[in-house]
């Protein structure tokens, strides 16, 4: 189970604490718990604490406590839970109704429990929680990465673990391009910073999720976060899948400046033996999203057209030799002379003929194209109006893209 600002309510020693603001933050993940009282200390957090708070520092000065509010929550804190005494007899209304507006839960609990008894039963918690997390992530990893027998044994243990023999679901696998760059600290690739990226991305995915009330299966890798996410049979997908994957992206940008992420899913399975084969397939996006620039994209394996034709070839000289035969003229003619006749004619190919959004793409006049046009004709010996040679032109620059083919060096 994952630690919510929800759950610790039903922890020991939190019998008597209660939420006062922000109902609306409660699924928010709590990685660890910290005492600090003085909000200039607040730099040091990494986000996903819940905040334990007397008031030492604060006592009676409404703005400060209005500015630590919105401070920590900045920060990505999960909650604050206030310890009700001498210094503060209760929160604020002010903060309370602040609180309410950013879903930011505060919690308030009786002077005579010990900040140590709250923190021991929370950081327990979580332990448990990792260790639990550490087991899923490697069963699962054996069952994507190892020719695993399904058993009964096995099937019983996916269950524990949140798998649904009944339901159909969905391979997602969120990969972070840029990690080694974010992850770096003073130009050497920090462990802890790279821990905190993985950490907060993860909770960003099942906030988001908690909040929509919907399950899911979270399994860690290096610089990627594989998902099992319910399929078809709820309604959580009022468009389409690659909707889920979108958002996603557009929560881990909002709260994570210059992370670059792409997420890659793959097709829909309901027997655990097939969760693999899903998982290869996002892999198989991710690679092909790379070889093709972009970024902060989602994309489903069912929507990727004639590439899905091309994972099916197992012999990629095939394909090689098809895009070199097409193009081996203008390769050569460029090679030779420096001119870029062949990425004109992919820009060309790209934009569906229009000589307007081409040329504008490219950065020349419209007689300049008209002239490469007519030279890419009389080089390829071609007809450029003509469906069937345009067609393996296509099937060429795709296929470029798919093995990253450069062709400057493709005769070497």
């Amino acid at each position: 189970m994952v630690i919510t600002c929800g759950s610790i309510l039903k922890l020991p020693f939190l019998e008597n604490m209660k939420v006062v603001a922000g109902e609306r933050g409660l699924n928010r993940i709590i990685r660890w718990v910290h005492v600090m009282e003085y909000p200039e200390y607040s730099r040091w957090l990494n986000g996903g604490e819940l905040i334990l708070f007397s008031g030492v520092a604060i006592k009676n000065d409404l703005d400060k406590f209005l500015s630590f509010v919105k401070d920590i929550n900045s920060k990505n804190v999960s909650g604050l839970a206030v310890n009700i005494g001498p210094y503060i007899e209760k929160t604020p209304k002010e903060v309370i109704s602040l609180a309410d507006s950013l879903g930011f839960p505060i919690f308030e609990f009786p002077f005579e429990v010990k900040f140590i008894d709250v923190s021991q039963s929370i950081c327990k918690a979580i332990f448990i929680n990792k260790v639990e997390q550490q087991s899923r992530d490697n069963f699962m990893k054996d069952i994507i990465l190892k020719g695993t027998v399904f058993s009964e044994d096995i099937l019983e243990r996916a269950i524990l673990y949140g798998y649904n023999p009944n339901r159909e679901y969905y391979s997602f696998v969120i990969s972070i391009e840029n990690f080694n760059k974010i992850a770096m600290k003073n130009g050497v690739l920090d462990s802890e910073k790279a821990f905190q990226v993985k950490q907060h991305v993860e909770q960003i995915v099942m906030d988001m999720f908690n909040k929509k009330g919907k399950k899911l299966i979270q399994i860690t890798e290096d610089s990627s976060i594989i998902l099992m996410i319910e399929g078809r049979n709820n309604n959580f997908y009022k468009t389409s899948i690659e909707d889920v994957g979108w958002e996603i992206i557009k929560n881990i940008n909002a709260a994570i400046d210059n992370i670059t992420v792409n997420i890659g899913i793959g097709g829909l399975w309901n027997e655990l033996k097939d969760f693999k084969k899903s998982v290869n397939e996002a892999r198989k996006i991710l690679r092909l999203l790379k070889a093709n620039g972009l970024k902060n994209t989602a994309r489903y394996y069912e929507n990727i057209g004639i590439y899905k034709l091309f994972f099916k070839i197992d012999d990629y000289g095939i394909m090689e030799n098809f895009y070199l035969n097409s193009l081996k003229s203008l390769l050569d003619y460029d090679n030779k002379n420096t001119t870029q006749l062949v990425d004109t004619l992919e820009v060309y190919i790209e934009e569906g003929g229009n000589l307007n959004r081409a040329s504008e793409k490219l950065f020349v006049h419209k007689n300049t194209l008209k002239y490469r046009i007519k030279r890419i004709e009389e080089i390829s010996k071609c007809d450029l109006r003509n469906v069937n040679q345009l067609f393996d032109f296509y099937i060429s620059f795709k296929i470029k893209k798919f093995l990253k083919i450069s062709h400057f060096n493709s005769n070497s």
